[in-house]
């Protein structure tokens, strides 16, 4: 039974055997646990012996949290001639949340509980393990809740996320990495599950990256993939990844940013407009100028004299605080993180 409780700790599907079978041992009426979720503090319930529960659970519920956290009692000392339904019921307070978790377990008469003190030691000897699994649990669903954030966080990344074993096994890829290795131009995932970049050179190099951030905390590096398609080179960052380490799939493991040159964001014109005040006219200026098209195309595109554009520009250094091109591409290509 220990081991079915601590099962369960991992595995919350199998709560209703572990409460069935705590009841069939108790012989109870009938058995429910409590757990309260530690982020939304909603209750789930799991029941055994009985079709729906015998009593409102918010009254009951308060007085169990009045108990220290561990404690195991009769319904008798807990509730007294305000059991209803769970008259002749064991109770313990598995957790320091508010609501506490909780079990019950409702014998089939009086008798059962003034003549069977065996029950209540036998609750208090489960409880430990009961709480031990739950702060499994916990624990886990903080864990699981921590991953979907991150995961969620990497997708929204700009760029190509990979991570990968030493020998270029890989672990995880974000959305963007994953449309950039499945067109296979350049970079790719072969049918061994290994990264692999086209052309000797490139491969042999990425995999030299690789190896040294695998075994040195400042190994790494940058390289530049060609593609057969013509599109200008993927540039892949290699760096290590600090504080993993251990047996499995994780074991020096590696970091890699993905670059698409072809791909690469443009700020919001929202967010010029918010961060610098630029215009409409000036913020169709800037993006002309962040994609090098020149003055006399974004004039052209504006429909607008060369003299007017170029006055655009000067508008824009004013507001941006940049005084050559070459200072507010650089300024806009950091603004780009505003991108969606």
């Amino acid at each position: 039974m220990i081991a079915a409780i601590y099962g369960a700790g991992s595995d919350p599907d199998r709560w209703n055997g572990v409460i069935r079978e705590i009841t069939d041992t108790f012989g109870a009426v009938h058995g429910f646990l409590v757990v309260t979720d530690p982020t939304t503090h909603r209750l789930a319930v799991t029941t055994a012996g009985a079709a729906a529960l015998p009593t409102p659970l918010d009254p009951v519920a308060d007085r169990v949290h009045q108990l220290p956290t561990g404690t195991a009692v009769t319904s008798d000392d807990l509730l007294g001639e305000h059991a209803d339904g769970l008259a002749n019921s064991f109770l313990a307070r598995l957790s320091d949340d508010r609501p506490a978790s909780w079990i019950c377990l409702t014998m089939p008469d009086h008798a059962a509980i003034t003549g069977h003190p065996a029950g209540l030691a036998l609750l208090r000897a489960l409880v430990p393990h009961l709480r031990g699994a739950l702060r499994t649990q916990s624990r886990l669903v903080e864990l699981s809740r921590e991953r979907a954030f991150a995961l969620a966080t990497l997708e929204k990344a700009h760029y190509g996320i990979l991570i990968v074993t030493a020998d270029a096994a890989l672990v995880f890829a974000n959305s963007m990495a994953e449309r950039i290795t499945a067109r296979g131009d350049g970079l790719a995932v072969d049918p061994s599950g290994r990264l692999r970049a086209r052309g000797s050179a490139a491969h042999t190099r990425l995999r030299r990256l690789i190896d040294l951030a695998a075994a040195d905390a400042d190994g790494g590096g940058n390289v530049a993939i060609a593609r057969p398609s013509g599109a200008r080179p993927l540039i892949v960052r290699v760096s290590p990844l600090d504080g993993l380490s251990g047996d499995g799939p994780w074991h020096r493991a590696v970091l890699l940013l993905l670059v698409d040159p072809e791909h690469d964001p443009e700020p919001q014109p929202e967010a010029l407009h918010d961060l610098y005040g630029l215009t409409e006219a000036e913020t169709l200026v800037a993006l002309g100028v962040l994609r090098g098209d020149g003055l006399p195309a974004v004039a052209d595109q504006l429909s607008v004299s060369v003299f007017t554009a170029r006055t655009h520009l000067q508008h824009i250094f004013a507001k941006t605080k940049t005084h050559r091109q070459a200072e507010l591409v650089r300024l806009l290509l950091t603004t780009a993180v505003s991108a969606p």
